[in-house]
């Protein structure tokens, strides 16, 4: 298994801004200090940021409270096209000064999602990503109401994931592509196929990119061998060593890579949780 290197604490500094960057695990994940989402939106704030995206592919913003629907979306839009089209269980935002498609209301409670969770398997690790047919979507997530504690989500690092594979089963898995379809979500939708390991353009580092929840099959495989290596390589995500859980409070905005992650909602007590979200690729 290859040795995990620790991560330095790291400051951006820019002719805008100075983001402290603070670490939250050995692999990936940091805190984002000294920006305001709301009106820190400078070309060079806004390349700090990706920046630090790029390299800790999970960040958190901390104390955003000031930050209204409209200055969300405007931030979210330097890093990507929203995504508008209705999305199959989450309804956009909407007030009396209009709808905003490209942020979805996710509004609910542990107690009446958790049937229906266990009976499609939807608690899962996952990507959301994985069953569109372009796999490169920067997520935001803001908190509107959320419990003092409980209820958090949980991160898992791909890249370190592929990292810590022998290297001859990263070559391996180098030459397959998995098929990936919605499932109960999407029944009519059709499936989708993408690379096992995918290449991130600008570090270079590469990820497993296999999940629970959207991957179906292995194409080069037979289905017995398919079903053999997607639960291993499914599992990989519960590691310890390469996960991170981020802990919900008013005014906390997250950001993370989908190509390069999973996530992992924890379902674990009763609260009316309503969070805003945006997709852009």
């Amino acid at each position: 298994m290859a040795e995990l290197a620790e991560m330095p604490v790291k400051s951006a500094s820019t002719a805008a801004a100075a983001l402290d960057i603070r670490p939250l695990t050995g692999t990936f994940g940091a805190e984002v200090h000294g920006i305001r989402l709301a009106d820190d939106n400078s070309p060079d704030t806004i390349a700090a940021v990706r920046e630090a995206l790029d390299e800790y592919r999970v960040l958190v913003f901390r104390g955003q409270t000031d930050l209204d629907p409209r200055g969300y979306i405007r931030f979210a839009s330097h890093f990507g096209a929203p995504e508008e089209v209705p999305h199959p269980s989450l309804p956009a935002y909407s007030d009396t000064q209009g709808e905003i498609p490209g942020i979805k209301v996710l509004h609910s409670n542990a107690d009446e999602y958790r049937e229906d969770a266990m009976e499609w398997n939807l608690d899962s690790w996952h990507t959301d990503g994985a069953p569109r047919a372009n796999r490169h979507w920067r997520s935001l997530l803001q908190a509107i109401d959320v419990p003092e504690y409980g209820r958090d989500t949980m991160f898992a690092d791909m890249v370190t994931a592929f990292e810590c594979l022998s290297p001859a089963m990263q070559a391996f898995l180098e030459g397959l592509t998995c098929s990936h379809s919605w499932g109960p979500q999407k029944p009519d939708a059709p499936a989708v196929t993408h690379p096992m390991v995918v290449t991130h353009p600008r570090t270079g580092k590469k990820a497993l990119y296999v999940n629970k929840l959207y991957t179906r099959k292995v194409n080069e495989l037979r289905y017995d061998e398919s079903a053999a290596l997607l639960a291993f390589l499914i599992d990989q995500a519960k590691v310890p060593q390469w996960q991170l859980r981020l802990r919900w409070e008013p005014g906390t905005v997250g950001m993370w890579d989908n190509e390069f992650t999973q996530h992992y909602l924890v379902f674990d007590r009763s609260y009316d949780r309503v969070m805003h979200r945006i997709m852009m690729t």
